[in-house]
């Protein structure tokens, strides 16, 4: 996870990219929308091949063809090539991977899902922030061609020997000494034994649900990292005797680390409080934050804004695995996770939307604030909606005391 969650580093190669080859820098953008989307896409159905053949056959092939991509990224002399290499091949690789590694703990750590997927989460957070200098100072030793294959190899060798330790969770695995919470109460939403395979969960109101909280959850987050360091250089500027684009890069590190800091806090939360009241919390923050950060013109008040926003960010993506699992079980959660992060995908593609198209000279960013947060608010009614239908019937677990 530590290397597979490493797309952040494209923006290292957005500029050099653009200044080699003549490109501009909305097309070698584009790439990493068409990353995202692919890596979506293939979670899918490497959740089913996963569930199917087991994780390590799965992220063998995945690293190789995450590696490759990057490697052949290096050698891309045209804008379309550039989009197959890096968007399409190394999207798929990143797919093949990423989602057997999370679903895999899952089901390794059924009494602490919230710690396993906080501290795999984490590592794809603090991943791209420790690996970026690395990028960086191989593309300006070498060229930033040379830097794209040395990554390519590193990414294939790393994930390659990591995908030999892992091995599948016996079935209905029970660690020695966990007792599973009762769940004698039901309502038609309850788990079957063998869990919902991924028609059965198509078929439930429920998932529709969480597939929208997901992407309500998602758009403030995702629109804050597409344009934090433009937002903290239009609203704050220099500081000091540091510049405006030292400032926003500075913000950009604030806000990787205080992402790390939310992914491990709200694995711990999640096995205490359970998924909604984290969920609830996160929506609430985000929401407030959001709104704060129209105002935010001081550095301070910035700075703490995206430190709010970064760990309230971070957890989404921790609770989303074992509230998916918990929810529709844990036996097809390879493939049922990969749908469900669709969601995901959807907010991502909202976000900075919203960023852009709100966006003017005469108030900033100050609408795209107001409309991201109302989005957050939508998500957090229907949040509290959900969590009251399931206390009624009973169907979570409760929390631990």
């Amino acid at each position: 996870m530590f290397f597979v969650a490493s797309i952040a580093l494209f923006s290292v190669f957005l500029t050099p990219l653009s200044e080699q080859h003549g490109w501009s820098t909305a097309e070698v953008s584009l790439s990493y929308s068409i990353f995202q989307t692919v890596m979506a896409v293939t979670g899918i159905f490497s959740g089913r091949i996963c569930d199917k053949f087991g994780p390590r056959k799965v992220m063998l092939i995945g690293g190789f063809v995450f590696g490759l991509g990057w490697f052949l990224t290096g050698m891309a002399g045209s804008v379309p090539m550039l989009y197959l290499f890096h968007g399409l091949i190394a999207g798929m690789g990143n797919g093949l991977v990423y989602n057997p590694a999370l679903t895999t703990a899952q089901r390794w750590f059924p009494d602490i899902r919230g710690k396993a997927s906080g501290i795999l989460l984490a590592a794809a957070a603090i991943g791209p922030a420790t690996l970026s200098p690395i990028a960086s100072l191989l593309s300006s030793t070498f060229g930033v061609s040379t830097a794209l294959k040395i990554l390519g190899v590193t990414f294939w060798a790393a994930i390659t020997l990591g995908a030999l330790f892992v091995s599948p969770a016996p079935a209905n695995y029970q660690p020695n000494g966990w007792n599973p919470p009762d769940e004698s109460k039901s309502d038609k939403a309850r788990v079957p034994v063998d869990g919902f395979d991924w028609k059965g969960m198509l078929s439930t109101p429920r998932f529709y649900v969480l597939l929208l909280i997901y992407a309500a959850a998602a758009t403030a987050g995702t629109m804050l990292v597409g344009a934090l360091s433009s937002i903290a250089q239009e609203q704050v500027g220099a500081v000091g005797a540091m510049s405006a684009a030292a400032f926003g890069a500075m913000v950009v590190s604030i806000n990787t680390l205080s992402n790390f800091v939310g992914r491990l806090a709200f694995g711990a939360f999640y096995d205490r409080f359970g998924a909604f009241r984290c969920l609830s919390v996160m929506l609430v923050v985000t929401a407030a934050a959001m709104v704060a950060m129209s105002f935010a013109t001081t550095a301070p008040f910035f700075i703490g804004c995206v430190i709010v926003l970064g760990c309230a960010f971070g957890a989404l993506l921790v609770i989303y695995p074992p509230l998916t699992g918990e929810t529709f079980g844990a036996t097809h959660l390879g493939i049922n996770y990969g749908i469900m992060f669709l969601g995901y995908a959807l907010g991502a593609w909202i976000g900075p939307r919203i960023a852009t198209s709100l966006h003017s000279e005469a108030f900033g960013y100050r609408y795209a604030f107001y409309a991201a947060a109302a989005i957050t608010v939508i998500g957090l009614v229907v949040t509290l909606l959900l969590a009251a239908k399931v206390r009624r019937a009973g169907t979570m677990r409760a929390p631990r005391r």
